[in-house]
Protein backbone atom coordinates (compact mmCIF):
# COMPACT_ATOMS: atom_id res chain seq x y z
CA UNK A 1 0.00 0.00 0.00
CA UNK A 2 1.05 3.66 -0.86
CA UNK A 3 2.15 5.72 2.12
CA UNK A 4 -0.44 7.52 3.76
CA UNK A 5 -0.75 11.04 5.29
CA UNK A 6 -3.26 12.76 6.92
CA UNK A 7 -5.23 15.77 5.88
CA UNK A 8 -7.07 18.83 7.66
CA UNK A 9 -9.90 19.66 6.05
CA UNK A 10 -11.96 22.89 7.02
CA UNK A 11 -13.05 24.25 4.20
CA UNK A 12 -15.38 23.27 1.09
CA UNK A 13 -13.23 20.26 1.36
CA UNK A 14 -14.96 18.69 4.25
CA UNK A 15 -17.52 17.57 2.12
CA UNK A 16 -16.80 14.43 0.82
CA UNK A 17 -19.24 15.16 -2.18
CA UNK A 18 -17.23 18.36 -3.11
CA UNK A 19 -13.68 16.41 -1.69
CA UNK A 20 -14.47 13.64 -4.36
CA UNK A 21 -14.78 16.11 -7.50
CA UNK A 22 -11.77 17.69 -7.52
CA UNK A 23 -10.26 14.45 -8.19
CA UNK A 24 -9.18 13.67 -4.53
CA UNK A 25 -9.42 9.87 -2.92
CA UNK A 26 -9.15 8.94 0.47
CA UNK A 27 -8.48 5.66 2.62
CA UNK A 28 -10.38 6.50 5.61
CA UNK A 29 -11.65 9.81 7.61
CA UNK A 30 -12.30 10.95 10.72
CA UNK A 31 -14.26 13.85 12.77
CA UNK A 32 -11.13 15.97 14.62
CA UNK A 33 -10.96 19.38 16.76
CA UNK A 34 -8.66 21.60 16.72
CA UNK A 35 -7.98 23.75 19.97
CA UNK A 36 -7.77 27.28 20.55
CA UNK A 37 -8.03 27.84 16.11
CA UNK A 38 -11.39 28.79 14.57
CA UNK A 39 -12.52 29.14 10.82
CA UNK A 40 -12.22 32.20 9.56
CA UNK A 41 -13.35 33.99 6.20
CA UNK A 42 -10.50 35.97 5.73
CA UNK A 43 -8.14 35.00 2.83
CA UNK A 44 -8.37 37.06 -0.17
CA UNK A 45 -9.14 34.96 -3.36
CA UNK A 46 -7.10 35.43 -6.90
CA UNK A 47 -10.19 35.60 -8.32
CA UNK A 48 -13.19 37.57 -6.48
CA UNK A 49 -15.48 36.65 -9.38
CA UNK A 50 -16.83 39.89 -9.31
CA UNK A 51 -17.92 39.65 -5.55
CA UNK A 52 -17.02 42.43 -3.73
CA UNK A 53 -15.57 41.78 0.05
CA UNK A 54 -15.52 37.98 -1.26
CA UNK A 55 -13.37 35.72 1.81
CA UNK A 56 -12.32 32.32 1.28
CA UNK A 57 -11.94 29.86 4.63
CA UNK A 58 -8.46 30.17 6.42
CA UNK A 59 -7.97 28.91 10.16
CA UNK A 60 -6.58 31.05 12.62
CA UNK A 61 -5.56 31.04 16.40
CA UNK A 62 -8.05 31.90 18.52
CA UNK A 63 -7.32 35.25 20.11
CA UNK A 64 -7.64 34.42 24.05
CA UNK A 65 -6.40 30.66 23.04
CA UNK A 66 -9.99 28.91 24.36
CA UNK A 67 -11.98 27.26 22.24
CA UNK A 68 -11.49 24.65 19.28
CA UNK A 69 -12.78 24.00 15.90
CA UNK A 70 -14.39 21.13 13.70
CA UNK A 71 -13.29 19.41 10.61
CA UNK A 72 -12.50 16.14 8.83
CA UNK A 73 -9.04 14.21 8.62
CA UNK A 74 -8.70 12.26 5.62
CA UNK A 75 -5.82 9.67 5.56
CA UNK A 76 -5.09 10.19 1.46
CA UNK A 77 -2.42 8.49 -0.10
CA UNK A 78 0.73 10.91 -0.21
CA UNK A 79 0.52 11.04 -4.19
CA UNK A 80 -2.17 13.08 -3.54
CA UNK A 81 -0.23 16.08 -1.61
CA UNK A 82 0.65 18.10 -4.91
CA UNK A 83 -3.01 18.08 -6.05
CA UNK A 84 -3.44 19.78 -2.38
CA UNK A 85 -0.91 22.55 -3.45
CA UNK A 86 -2.25 22.90 -6.38
CA UNK A 87 -5.98 23.19 -4.90
CA UNK A 88 -4.34 25.72 -2.09
CA UNK A 89 -1.98 27.91 -4.05
CA UNK A 90 0.87 26.21 -2.05
CA UNK A 91 3.62 27.88 -1.62
CA UNK A 92 2.34 31.24 -2.49
CA UNK A 93 -1.27 31.34 -1.59
CA UNK A 94 -1.15 28.87 1.71
CA UNK A 95 1.07 27.78 3.69
CA UNK A 96 1.26 24.27 4.16
CA UNK A 97 1.46 23.12 7.91
CA UNK A 98 1.98 19.87 10.44
CA UNK A 99 -0.53 20.33 13.09
CA UNK A 100 -2.02 17.89 16.25
CA UNK A 101 -5.45 17.20 15.85
CA UNK A 102 -7.60 15.45 18.32
CA UNK A 103 -9.97 12.75 16.89
CA UNK A 104 -13.09 12.25 18.91
CA UNK A 105 -11.75 8.69 20.27
CA UNK A 106 -9.51 11.37 22.28
CA UNK A 107 -6.58 10.22 20.41
CA UNK A 108 -4.03 12.96 19.15
CA UNK A 109 -2.95 12.70 15.40
CA UNK A 110 -0.29 14.86 13.41
CA UNK A 111 -1.89 16.05 10.08
CA UNK A 112 -1.13 18.88 7.58
CA UNK A 113 -3.59 21.62 7.01
CA UNK A 114 -3.04 24.84 4.97
CA UNK A 115 -3.22 28.07 6.06
CA UNK A 116 -3.37 31.50 3.95
CA UNK A 117 -0.13 32.86 3.72
CA UNK A 118 -0.10 36.42 6.05
CA UNK A 119 0.09 39.11 2.85
CA UNK A 120 -3.00 37.11 1.60
CA UNK A 121 -5.41 37.99 4.21
CA UNK A 122 -7.67 41.01 4.51
CA UNK A 123 -9.85 42.53 6.92
CA UNK A 124 -14.02 42.84 6.79
CA UNK A 125 -14.39 40.02 4.15
CA UNK A 126 -16.72 37.32 3.99
CA UNK A 127 -17.83 33.84 2.39
CA UNK A 128 -20.69 33.86 -0.47
CA UNK A 129 -23.36 31.82 -0.28
CA UNK A 130 -22.50 28.96 -2.73
CA UNK A 131 -19.48 28.17 -0.32
CA UNK A 132 -22.31 28.29 2.60
CA UNK A 133 -23.94 25.67 0.70
CA UNK A 134 -21.34 23.46 0.00
CA UNK A 135 -20.00 23.42 3.70
CA UNK A 136 -24.01 23.39 5.00
CA UNK A 137 -24.04 19.64 3.25
CA UNK A 138 -21.86 18.66 5.67
CA UNK A 139 -24.01 19.28 8.62
CA UNK A 140 -23.78 15.57 9.99
CA UNK A 141 -20.02 16.34 10.45
CA UNK A 142 -20.55 19.18 13.02
CA UNK A 143 -22.05 19.35 16.51
CA UNK A 144 -25.62 21.51 16.59
CA UNK A 145 -23.97 24.53 18.15
CA UNK A 146 -20.65 24.87 15.67
CA UNK A 147 -22.82 24.19 12.54
CA UNK A 148 -25.45 26.70 14.03
CA UNK A 149 -22.99 29.34 14.69
CA UNK A 150 -21.28 28.84 11.52
CA UNK A 151 -24.77 28.84 9.52
CA UNK A 152 -25.20 32.39 10.74
CA UNK A 153 -21.83 33.67 8.68
CA UNK A 154 -22.94 36.66 7.07
CA UNK A 155 -22.14 36.48 3.05
CA UNK A 156 -20.49 39.00 0.46
CA UNK A 157 -23.97 38.26 -1.79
Amino acid sequence: MADVIHFFAYNELINEDYFKEQGLEYVFKSSVTLSAWQLVFNKVPIDNRGQEKLGLANIEPTPDNAGMMHGELYAVEERFVPQLDKIFGHPDEYQRKVMRFNRHDFTMINGLTYIASPDKIGKGLKPNKATMKILRKAKKLFPMLYFSRMMNTPTCD
